[in-house]
């Protein structure tokens, strides 16, 4: 149950989607790879990026990289409070970038 909630967030995240350098670069182009728009991916990278730490932010990315299995399977592996910190950030980021904004 889980593993689908998690994977859930994660497929909110790159169907809502520019982060330290590469790793945003790569969180986007996950995004936009998966069929999302630039504008969408972008705003949820910024927003992951302001919300998460750097390490926590570059392993959502590398997450969002390997795909919703291999990324979901990342993120489950984590301490239950470093999942929540996570889920708690892609459902807000989500929600702040479906409705328009920042």
């Amino acid at each position: 149950m889980r593993m689908a909630i998690v994977t859930g967030a994660l497929a909110l995240a790159l169907a809502a989607c520019g982060g330290t350098g590469g790793a945003k670069a790569s969180m986007v182009k996950a995004c936009t790879d998966a069929g999302e728009e630039q504008a969408m991916c972008t705003c949820i990278a910024d927003g992951l990026e302001k919300n998460l730490d750097a390490k926590t932010f570059n392993t959502v990315a590398k997450a969002m990289e390997q795909g919703e299995q291999e990324g979901g399977a990342a993120i489950e592996a984590l301490p239950a409070e470093e999942q929540a910190k996570i889920m708690g950030a892609m459902m807000s980021v989500g929600m702040t970038c479906a409705f328009g904004g920042e």
